[in-house]
Protein backbone atom coordinates (compact mmCIF):
# COMPACT_ATOMS: atom_id res chain seq x y z
CA UNK A 1 0.00 0.00 0.00
CA UNK A 2 2.92 2.58 0.61
CA UNK A 3 4.71 1.42 -2.71
CA UNK A 4 1.37 2.41 -4.53
CA UNK A 5 1.01 5.89 -2.56
CA UNK A 6 4.44 6.55 -3.37
CA UNK A 7 4.48 5.63 -6.77
CA UNK A 8 1.03 7.90 -7.16
CA UNK A 9 3.22 11.29 -5.51
CA UNK A 10 5.81 10.83 -7.39
CA UNK A 11 3.52 10.86 -10.71
CA UNK A 12 2.16 13.89 -9.54
CA UNK A 13 5.58 15.56 -9.09
CA UNK A 14 6.42 14.35 -12.64
CA UNK A 15 3.53 16.19 -14.29
CA UNK A 16 3.73 19.19 -12.50
CA UNK A 17 7.49 19.60 -13.27
CA UNK A 18 6.56 19.13 -17.05
CA UNK A 19 3.73 21.91 -16.45
CA UNK A 20 5.95 24.40 -15.41
CA UNK A 21 8.92 24.05 -17.70
CA UNK A 22 6.41 24.67 -20.32
CA UNK A 23 5.18 28.14 -18.70
CA UNK A 24 8.30 29.18 -18.59
CA UNK A 25 9.62 28.71 -22.04
CA UNK A 26 6.59 28.61 -24.41
CA UNK A 27 7.76 26.89 -27.85
CA UNK A 28 8.24 29.61 -30.96
CA UNK A 29 7.25 28.33 -34.15
CA UNK A 30 10.21 28.31 -36.33
CA UNK A 31 8.73 30.62 -39.71
CA UNK A 32 8.47 33.24 -36.67
CA UNK A 33 12.03 33.19 -35.66
CA UNK A 34 13.35 33.12 -39.50
CA UNK A 35 11.02 36.17 -39.66
CA UNK A 36 12.63 38.07 -37.25
CA UNK A 37 16.40 37.40 -38.56
CA UNK A 38 15.37 38.27 -42.08
CA UNK A 39 15.14 41.88 -43.21
CA UNK A 40 13.89 42.57 -46.83
CA UNK A 41 15.80 45.73 -47.80
CA UNK A 42 13.28 46.12 -51.25
CA UNK A 43 10.45 46.88 -48.22
CA UNK A 44 12.87 49.96 -46.23
CA UNK A 45 12.09 52.95 -47.89
CA UNK A 46 14.64 54.97 -49.41
CA UNK A 47 15.11 58.82 -47.91
CA UNK A 48 16.68 61.38 -50.28
CA UNK A 49 18.29 64.11 -48.24
CA UNK A 50 18.40 66.60 -50.52
CA UNK A 51 22.21 68.16 -51.91
CA UNK A 52 21.54 71.88 -50.56
CA UNK A 53 21.86 74.74 -53.48
CA UNK A 54 24.85 77.14 -53.21
CA UNK A 55 24.07 80.40 -53.10
CA UNK A 56 26.19 82.80 -55.31
CA UNK A 57 26.88 86.15 -54.51
CA UNK A 58 26.40 88.00 -57.62
CA UNK A 59 29.68 90.03 -58.49
CA UNK A 60 29.12 93.97 -58.79
CA UNK A 61 29.91 94.98 -62.30
CA UNK A 62 33.01 97.46 -62.01
CA UNK A 63 31.85 100.58 -61.73
CA UNK A 64 32.93 102.93 -65.28
CA UNK A 65 35.09 105.53 -64.28
CA UNK A 66 33.27 108.72 -65.92
CA UNK A 67 35.43 110.87 -68.68
CA UNK A 68 35.47 114.15 -67.84
CA UNK A 69 33.14 116.00 -70.32
CA UNK A 70 35.43 118.26 -72.08
CA UNK A 71 33.41 122.08 -72.96
CA UNK A 72 34.50 124.01 -75.82
CA UNK A 73 37.22 126.72 -75.81
CA UNK A 74 35.02 129.56 -74.00
CA UNK A 75 34.86 133.27 -75.47
CA UNK A 76 35.64 134.87 -72.72
CA UNK A 77 39.07 134.10 -71.55
CA UNK A 78 42.37 136.34 -70.79
CA UNK A 79 44.86 133.90 -71.55
CA UNK A 80 45.89 132.72 -74.11
CA UNK A 81 44.14 134.79 -76.67
CA UNK A 82 46.42 133.72 -79.48
CA UNK A 83 47.53 129.85 -80.68
CA UNK A 84 50.31 129.02 -78.89
CA UNK A 85 52.58 126.30 -80.20
CA UNK A 86 52.26 124.36 -76.90
CA UNK A 87 49.21 124.66 -75.27
CA UNK A 88 49.42 124.24 -70.95
CA UNK A 89 48.79 120.89 -70.18
CA UNK A 90 48.13 120.88 -66.57
CA UNK A 91 46.78 123.91 -64.46
CA UNK A 92 50.35 123.98 -62.46
CA UNK A 93 51.81 124.88 -66.01
CA UNK A 94 48.87 127.35 -67.10
CA UNK A 95 49.81 129.40 -64.15
CA UNK A 96 53.38 129.34 -64.45
CA UNK A 97 52.92 130.25 -68.05
CA UNK A 98 50.69 133.31 -67.48
CA UNK A 99 52.29 134.26 -64.15
CA UNK A 100 55.46 134.78 -66.12
CA UNK A 101 53.57 135.67 -69.47
CA UNK A 102 51.39 139.21 -67.29
CA UNK A 103 54.51 139.55 -65.22
CA UNK A 104 56.45 139.94 -68.27
CA UNK A 105 60.13 139.05 -66.84
CA UNK A 106 61.30 136.62 -64.46
CA UNK A 107 60.66 139.34 -61.10
CA UNK A 108 57.39 137.09 -60.71
CA UNK A 109 56.68 134.87 -58.43
CA UNK A 110 56.24 131.14 -58.76
CA UNK A 111 52.50 129.97 -58.05
CA UNK A 112 51.48 127.74 -55.63
CA UNK A 113 50.46 124.59 -56.25
CA UNK A 114 47.24 124.44 -58.22
CA UNK A 115 43.53 123.44 -56.73
CA UNK A 116 41.67 121.46 -59.31
CA UNK A 117 38.08 120.67 -58.97
CA UNK A 118 36.98 118.35 -62.06
CA UNK A 119 37.60 120.73 -65.01
CA UNK A 120 38.35 124.05 -63.03
CA UNK A 121 41.19 125.01 -61.45
CA UNK A 122 42.50 128.06 -58.73
CA UNK A 123 46.53 128.86 -58.00
CA UNK A 124 47.41 131.50 -55.89
CA UNK A 125 50.13 133.87 -56.96
CA UNK A 126 52.17 135.19 -53.92
CA UNK A 127 53.73 138.37 -53.34
CA UNK A 128 57.30 138.81 -53.35
CA UNK A 129 59.61 140.56 -50.77
CA UNK A 130 62.97 142.68 -51.68
CA UNK A 131 64.56 139.80 -51.02
CA UNK A 132 62.19 137.79 -53.60
CA UNK A 133 60.80 135.20 -51.00
CA UNK A 134 57.22 134.51 -51.69
CA UNK A 135 54.45 135.79 -49.10
CA UNK A 136 50.80 136.65 -49.01
CA UNK A 137 48.48 136.47 -51.99
CA UNK A 138 49.36 138.80 -55.05
CA UNK A 139 45.95 137.53 -57.48
CA UNK A 140 44.49 134.12 -57.21
CA UNK A 141 44.61 132.49 -61.00
CA UNK A 142 40.91 131.12 -62.10
CA UNK A 143 41.84 128.14 -64.95
CA UNK A 144 39.27 125.59 -67.00
CA UNK A 145 39.89 122.58 -68.93
CA UNK A 146 38.71 122.90 -72.65
CA UNK A 147 39.00 121.00 -75.52
CA UNK A 148 40.49 121.94 -79.02
CA UNK A 149 39.56 120.84 -82.33
CA UNK A 150 42.09 118.40 -82.30
CA UNK A 151 40.50 116.34 -79.09
CA UNK A 152 43.70 117.73 -77.15
CA UNK A 153 42.64 118.57 -72.99
CA UNK A 154 44.08 121.57 -72.46
CA UNK A 155 44.23 124.54 -69.43
CA UNK A 156 43.57 127.94 -70.14
CA UNK A 157 43.11 130.88 -67.55
CA UNK A 158 39.75 132.49 -67.71
CA UNK A 159 40.37 135.25 -65.31
CA UNK A 160 42.82 136.64 -62.64
CA UNK A 161 41.74 138.12 -59.69
CA UNK A 162 43.05 140.02 -56.96
CA UNK A 163 41.77 141.64 -53.39
CA UNK A 164 43.85 145.15 -54.04
CA UNK A 165 41.95 146.00 -57.06
CA UNK A 166 38.20 145.16 -57.17
CA UNK A 167 36.46 145.88 -60.15
CA UNK A 168 32.35 146.81 -59.83
CA UNK A 169 32.17 148.06 -62.81
CA UNK A 170 31.41 146.86 -66.01
CA UNK A 171 30.80 143.84 -65.41
CA UNK A 172 32.51 141.00 -66.86
CA UNK A 173 31.69 140.32 -70.37
CA UNK A 174 30.03 144.03 -71.14
CA UNK A 175 32.12 146.22 -72.05
CA UNK A 176 31.12 149.06 -74.24
CA UNK A 177 32.75 149.88 -77.28
CA UNK A 178 34.86 152.95 -77.75
CA UNK A 179 35.12 153.47 -74.00
CA UNK A 180 34.17 152.91 -70.82
CA UNK A 181 33.86 153.81 -67.01
CA UNK A 182 35.96 151.47 -64.65
CA UNK A 183 34.94 151.65 -60.86
CA UNK A 184 35.53 149.51 -57.82
CA UNK A 185 37.84 150.04 -54.99
CA UNK A 186 41.56 148.85 -54.34
CA UNK A 187 45.19 149.99 -53.38
CA UNK A 188 48.77 150.40 -54.63
CA UNK A 189 52.00 151.87 -54.36
CA UNK A 190 51.28 155.62 -53.80
CA UNK A 191 47.37 154.62 -54.72
CA UNK A 192 48.35 154.13 -58.35
CA UNK A 193 46.36 151.69 -60.13
CA UNK A 194 46.73 150.72 -63.65
CA UNK A 195 43.94 149.78 -66.20
CA UNK A 196 44.05 148.92 -70.05
CA UNK A 197 42.71 147.41 -72.54
CA UNK A 198 44.16 144.82 -74.33
CA UNK A 199 43.57 142.09 -77.08
CA UNK A 200 45.80 139.45 -78.64
CA UNK A 201 47.29 141.89 -80.49
CA UNK A 202 48.62 144.27 -77.82
CA UNK A 203 46.92 147.76 -76.32
CA UNK A 204 44.49 149.10 -77.21
CA UNK A 205 43.45 151.57 -74.52
CA UNK A 206 45.00 153.01 -70.46
CA UNK A 207 43.95 154.56 -67.62
CA UNK A 208 45.22 155.61 -64.16
CA UNK A 209 43.04 155.20 -60.90
CA UNK A 210 43.65 156.69 -57.84
CA UNK A 211 42.88 154.04 -54.81
CA UNK A 212 44.20 153.30 -51.35
CA UNK A 213 47.96 152.94 -50.34
CA UNK A 214 49.35 150.82 -47.75
CA UNK A 215 47.07 147.86 -48.22
CA UNK A 216 44.18 149.95 -47.46
CA UNK A 217 41.49 149.63 -50.31
CA UNK A 218 39.87 153.16 -51.29
CA UNK A 219 36.98 153.65 -54.02
CA UNK A 220 38.61 154.39 -57.14
CA UNK A 221 36.56 156.03 -60.91
CA UNK A 222 38.21 156.37 -63.80
CA UNK A 223 36.94 157.13 -67.76
CA UNK A 224 39.26 154.23 -70.08
CA UNK A 225 38.94 155.54 -73.66
CA UNK A 226 39.95 153.46 -76.86
CA UNK A 227 38.64 153.58 -80.44
CA UNK A 228 40.55 151.01 -81.87
CA UNK A 229 38.16 148.03 -82.05
CA UNK A 230 39.66 144.69 -81.14
CA UNK A 231 41.54 142.08 -83.14
CA UNK A 232 38.65 139.57 -82.27
CA UNK A 233 36.38 142.30 -83.46
CA UNK A 234 34.34 141.15 -79.92
CA UNK A 235 36.67 140.22 -77.50
CA UNK A 236 38.92 141.84 -75.13
CA UNK A 237 40.37 142.07 -71.74
CA UNK A 238 40.13 144.44 -69.06
CA UNK A 239 43.49 144.81 -66.94
CA UNK A 240 44.25 146.33 -63.83
CA UNK A 241 47.81 146.00 -62.00
CA UNK A 242 49.91 148.06 -59.43
CA UNK A 243 53.57 147.75 -59.36
CA UNK A 244 56.18 147.41 -56.83
CA UNK A 245 58.17 150.53 -55.45
CA UNK A 246 60.89 148.00 -55.30
CA UNK A 247 61.63 147.01 -58.86
CA UNK A 248 58.47 148.35 -60.95
CA UNK A 249 57.27 144.68 -61.58
CA UNK A 250 53.66 143.61 -61.12
CA UNK A 251 52.48 143.07 -57.64
CA UNK A 252 48.68 142.80 -57.76
CA UNK A 253 46.88 142.04 -60.81
CA UNK A 254 43.31 141.88 -62.39
CA UNK A 255 42.45 140.12 -65.27
CA UNK A 256 38.64 140.15 -66.74
CA UNK A 257 37.42 138.83 -70.07
CA UNK A 258 35.55 141.44 -71.36
CA UNK A 259 32.71 141.82 -74.67
CA UNK A 260 31.91 144.74 -76.70
CA UNK A 261 28.31 145.27 -76.24
CA UNK A 262 27.44 147.89 -79.31
CA UNK A 263 29.69 148.73 -82.56
CA UNK A 264 32.40 151.49 -83.54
Amino acid sequence: MIRRTWALLLAVVVVVAGCGNDAEEPEVPADAVAAEETVDLDEIPTVVVPTPTPTMTPTPAPTAIPEPTPIPLPELLVWPRFEPEVWPSTPDEAAVEFALQVARGEGVAVPRPAVQSEMTATAELPRLTEDGSPFGLATTIHMQQVQLDDGALVWVVISAQSEDIVVEFPAVGELLAGGTLVRGEGNGFEGTIVFQIEDQDGLLGLALAQGGALGQNLPFETALPFDQRPASGDWATLTGFTTSAVDGSISSLTMLPMRLVDGS
